[in-house]
């Protein structure tokens, strides 16, 4: 675990868990023992060592269902660029060597979701500039089953200033969903703070498709 990690409690299960693109489930891939903090994970396991808990997509996908429901291709071809265009800009944020990113191409030849991480990348960029942001958290995984909902969600990414915690969450639509937005960001932001000693997130939307790129979120508390 890196050391920013452990210096907040950041308590990521991407050990534990790999997730099935076909079932749309968590997997368990490695024990949890009795003496784990995540040990009352195992009280949602099936045998076929399925998680069965909600996602924040799932969630998301009741909370605000579809009023016309696009074709199945259109989905496939969507949640592909999406896919794409998401672990390029985690990619870029990963291999991050120095105070600003570079954009990590990798083997993708998906020209859309390309230029939508660019995009994203280069957005980033200026953000931890204006932020002076000193430390990066990309790409975990966080459970809440001790509070009033058990759910669980990946954290595109955090990013942390000497002052301030970010959540940047990555969205590729025209569309304006600005309710849908904050409901996902509300779960979000409950899973880091029940499992984390982080409080008082900003959270800032990116969204290279939209008319305000980089927009703040204020939620309710």
């Amino acid at each position: 675990m890196s050391s920013i990690k452990l210096k907040h409690f950041i308590n990521d299960i991407s050990d534990y868990f790999e997730y099935d693109e076909n079932l749309s489930i968590l997997n368990l891939v490695k024990e949890i023992s009795y003496e784990d903090i995540n040990f009352n994970l195992t009280y949602y396991i099936d045998e076929n060592k399925n998680l069965n808990i909600d996602s924040i997509d799932q969630l998301c996908q009741k909370e605000f269902p579809f009023i016309q429901s696009p074709s199945t291709k259109v989905l496939e071809q969507i949640f592909l660029r999406n896919k794409i265009a998401k672990e390029l800009i985690i990619n870029s944020v990963i291999q991050r060597k120095s105070e600003s990113l570079k954009f990590e191409k990798n083997n993708e030849d998906h020209k859309i979701a390309i230029n939508i991480a660019k995009s994203v990348v280069h957005d980033l960029n200026k953000f931890i500039y204006k932020n002076k942001i000193n430390h990066s958290v990309a790409n975990i995984l966080l459970a809440n089953v001790q509070k009033d909902i058990n759910y669980y969600g990946k954290i595109d990414l955090l990013l942390k200033s000497n002052d301030n915690w970010f959540l940047c969450i990555f969205k590729f639509s025209k569309s304006p969903y600005e309710d849908k937005y904050k409901y996902e960001a509300q779960l979000q932001k409950k899973l880091i703070e029940n499992n984390s000693n982080i409080k008082n997130l900003k959270v800032f939307i990116f969204n290279p498709l939209a008319d305000i790129v980089v927009k703040e979120l204020n939620l309710q508390k």
